[in-house]
Order: C-alpha cells, then sequence, then structure tokens
C-alpha cells in the first residue's frame, strides 16, 4: 500500500502550498465583529508615533477625543487587553496647523 506522498506528490506540494499561503495571510489581519483589520493598515497608539514622528502617545489620544481622527479611524479590541488600533494615515491637527 502506497502513502499518500508516494501516490501523488504533486497534489500533497500543492495542498502544502495553499496551507502556507492561507497562514500568511492569517497573521496579517486580524478580524472583528465581522470586519477585517489588515495588520499595515491599523497600528496601535505607539507604533504610529513611531511611524508619524509625533513625540507622545498623549498627542494622538488627545486626537481621538477630540475626533481629529475619526471614529471609524479607531478601534478597541477587547480580546487583547482593550488595546486600541488605528488607522495609518496621517492625521493633521487643523488647529496646531493654523497657529503656525
Amino acid at each position: 500500500m502506497k502513502t499518500i506522498t508516494e501516490q501523488r506528490p504533486e497534489q500533497l506540494d500543492e495542498l502544502l502550498q495553499v496551507a502556507r499561503e492561507t497562514l500568511t495571510k492569517a497573521q496579517n489581519y486580524l478580524s472583528k465583529d465581522g470586519r477585517i483589520y489588515e495588520l499595515h493598515d491599523w497600528v496601535t497608539v505607539a507604533e504610529y508615533c513611531r511611524r508619524f514622528n509625533i513625540p507622545n502617545t498623549q498627542t494622538v489620544s488627545n486626537w481621538i477625543k477630540r475626533g481629529v481622527i475619526a471614529a471609524e479611524d479607531t478601534v478597541v479590541i477587547e480580546e487583547y487587553n482593550n488595546i486600541r488600533l488605528i488607522r495609518a494615515i496621517p492625521y493633521q491637527d487643523k488647529k496646531v496647523a493654523h497657529s503656525s
């Protein structure tokens, strides 16, 4: 009796490749309440500060409270200790921008 690998190695290789691709995709997104968040598009407040050279996380938290960062551009993940993710795009505090 032949094993699967002896009978059809090319089919097994294809199946393994599909499984690897699926796992790679799964590592790059988070799903919450039926919505998918791609992790290169959504970052923590601390990572946002690093990416966009914001001096402290309190600045970003204030932007969220004041609506500089729109509600649809934030999500709180309760399952991960209430971590907040924000869309990784540049925001500008108009109040600060006009006073320069």
